[in-house]
């Protein structure tokens, strides 16, 4: 392991994690969910994980919560809505899900639920069974079901080679993610001996809905 996990936190990073500290219960809506959230999540590591590195996760969470409020506050703003703080049993596990993630195309669809959950016309297509199926997605995951859900009608000449092509991935990349997809119920497979030409799957539709711009 390098040693850049234990470097010390610098001047600009600690002032950001001072600053979203004294943002106490406005950092997420009214903040009601982000006090037990804290507590937990952004609280201690467990008992054998001490010193600098508790202490690097603690503020790499708090700058994470701050970004995500952030980002998902302008998109609210874009749509001229006004957040409506969600019930705490979506909340509480979406951050909790979405505060360590560093993939940038997992946090945008992770910052777009949370502005979904925020938003009245929408709160509805976010449901806690979404949130814990998007957590195992890996990045390419996500980016195939995209991918497949823009498709009007049958990709050519099939699933498989369409995101090959658009992608420029390997086809054991595609196949991998075509597996994990399908064991994640977004996708399916009614003809086993078809792999390569999964369809969309109900929780996949729901899950692009939940998640839309």
């Amino acid at each position: 392991m390098g040693n850049e996990l234990f470097r010390p936190i610098d001047p600009e990073t600690a002032k950001a994690a001072s600053d979203i500290a004294k943002l106490g219960s406005d950092v997420v809506g009214t903040g009601r969910a982000l006090g037990a959230y804290s507590a937990g999540v952004v609280g201690n590591l467990p008992k054998n994980l001490v010193g600098m590195l508790d202490d690097w996760v603690v503020q790499k969470r708090r700058l994470s919560l701050l970004k995500y409020d952030e980002e998902f506050r302008a998109r609210l703003r874009d749509r001229n809505i006004d957040p409506v703080e969600p019930s705490s049993t979506i909340l509480i596990p979406l951050l909790e899900a979405a505060v360590d993630e560093d993939d940038e195309a997992l946090r945008d669809l992770w910052t777009r639920l949370l502005a979904n959950a925020y938003d009245p016309s929408r709160r509805d297509a976010v449901r806690g069974s979404l949130v814990a199926v998007l957590k195992r997605f890996d990045p390419f995951d996500a980016v195939v079901l995209q991918l497949l859900g823009e498709v009007s009608g049958e990709p050519s000449p099939n699933a498989r080679d369409y995101v090959k092509g658009v992608t420029s991935r390997s086809e054991d990349e595609v196949m991998v993610s075509f597996a994990n997809l399908v064991e994640f119920k977004c996708l399916s497979t009614p003809n086993t001996n078809e792999h390569h030409k999964p369809h969309m799957a109900p929780r996949g539709r729901l899950l692009l809905a939940a998640v839309r711009k």
